[in-house]
């Protein structure tokens, strides 16, 4: 389901980047949005110009790249755990996004129904459109029942 804002977290959950990486981001004017109630939101414009800039790409690449490497570098592991990577052909930009939305809302959901519980929290996520070659990464990391339950209700 597409948003018409999105938040902080949102955006951090898209990228793999921490909150803290996106509120220098805004600091430093890569990123811009407006401040409603307190609240931080955005458009699909405001993080398109952001995801655009140079720096921010490269930011999310090696975040990316980091989060297999570190998943394959853990040798001790306390829940049965999966990395995995999956390549969609898209249509277009806004195929790509519609995938990206259902999979923040499904762990958004999950989360909110987990409550204080840490087991959804532990979900590690990163997203890539290359609209060169019309292809969607997603990458999912975390325990192996819930990275294969958000894929299977991502794909319906």
């Amino acid at each position: 389901m597409r948003k018409d804002f999105y938040s902080i977290i949102d955006i951090a959950t898209m990228t793999g980047l921490s909150t803290r990486t996106i509120r220098t981001y805004l600091k430093n004017g890569l990123l811009s949005g407006t401040k409603k109630d307190g609240a931080w939101l955005f458009t699909e414009e405001d993080i398109g110009r952001c995801l655009n800039e140079p720096f921010v790409k490269e930011s999310i690449r090696i975040k990316s790249d980091s989060l297999v490497r570190d998943f394959v570098d853990i040798k001790e592991k306390s829940v049965d755990s999966a990395c995995s990577i999956f390549d969609y052909i898209v249509n277009s930009n806004e195929e790509a996004e519609l995938l990206c939305d259902k999979i923040i809302e499904q762990i958004n959901s999950k989360h909110k129904c987990l409550g204080t519980s840490r087991e959804y929290a532990d979900i590690k996520f990163s997203f890539k459109y290359d609209n060169n070659i019309n292809m969607a990464r997603i990458i999912l990391i975390g325990p192996t029942k819930l990275v294969m339950e958000m894929i299977n209700k991502c794909l319906e």
